[in-house]
């Protein structure tokens, strides 16, 4: 399977796009630079709705420390949807990791119909309820691909049920999803996921029950993961993930020159601005031939 792979960056939003295939499909391209059978994968936090979002136009301290800003409105929800989905059609997205969705901003997806999406809610009993929470939802062009088997589990001690683990105040889950390639019969598998935001000890046992549950599913098939693991390069959450040494940075092994700006991040929660925090890794048996931010 090979992968073309680009990101690219807004402000109220991050999104990677790239094009994947199975190595052995590559037998039937008319040159190494022209894969055939690729697709174009995505890794997309969408970000979560926010009245009048946007950028600051005050800020101020208050007396408890923390502060009160006023924004223009510019980077609501209803502004930013229909540029997304126009990135989905216009890029030609076959398959999309997303994070921080709210219920009303997934079933903001429903009309586009040449999508399907799944992916157990991060808090299934509130998301029955309307109650705004993050979603993890994997959407997928429905003539290109066929879902065999999906589950999920949660960064937690107990990952088979909805939880808070390891040290978080939040619950934090992978969907996943055994897909068939229509166009060549390949069989691949996706994970998608949203690490906790806050604590180091948490992203560390995150990240080592994240390889432990994709070698256990996905077993020796290819497989992408995507997600925000918002966790520097140089944190050890990424290099626990390196050092499985079967799940590879998608970077490393593209076949073109990266395209984009060289981090994902523009807020704080690394510690500084400019940092790579979202992640598209791969099998060996995944060819990677574009991937831009």
């Amino acid at each position: 399977m090979k992968k073309n792979v680009k990101k690219y960056i807004k402000t109220a939003s991050f999104f990677a796009l790239f094009w994947a295939f199975i190595a052995q499909t590559a037998a039937c391209c008319r040159a190494e630079t022209e894969p055939c059978g690729g697709f174009n994968v995505c890794q997309f936090n969408m970000r979560y709705a926010v009245p009048n979002d946007g950028r600051i136009l005050t800020s101020k301290k208050q007396p408890g420390g923390e502060k009160k800003e006023t924004h223009d409105g510019s980077e609501v929800w209803e502004k930013r949807l229909p540029m997304i989905k126009a990135f989905l059609r216009y890029n030609d997205v076959d398959i999309c990791g997303t994070q921080e969705l709210s219920w009303f901003q997934v079933e903001a997806f429903d009309d586009m119909g040449e999508f399907a999406y799944f992916g157990t809610p991060t808090y299934p009993e509130k998301y029955a309820q309307k109650i705004p929470g993050a979603n993890n939802i994997i959407l997928y062009r429905k003539d290109r691909f066929e879902v065999l088997q999906k589950g999920d589990f949660w960064f937690s001690e107990t990952p088979e049920k909805v939880s808070n683990g390891f040290g978080a105040n939040k619950p934090r889950n992978c969907n996943w999803g055994k897909f068939r390639d229509k166009k060549t019969g390949k069989v691949f598998y996706f994970f998608n996921m949203h690490f906790h935001h806050m604590g180091d000890d948490t992203r560390i046992e995150s990240a080592k029950l994240l390889v432990k549950k994709v070698a256990e599913i996905a077993k020796d098939a290819p497989f992408i993961t995507t997600g925000d693991l918002n966790s520097a390069e140089d944190k050890k959450p990424i290099a626990i993930i390196k050092d499985s040494g079967f799940m590879i940075d998608a970077r490393t092994v593209c076949k073109t020159p990266l395209y984009g700006a060289k981090w994902t991040n523009n807020y704080g929660y690394t510690g500084k601005p400019q940092n790579w925090i979202d992640w598209v890794f791969v099998s060996k048996d995944v060819e990677v031939f574009k991937y831009a931010v």
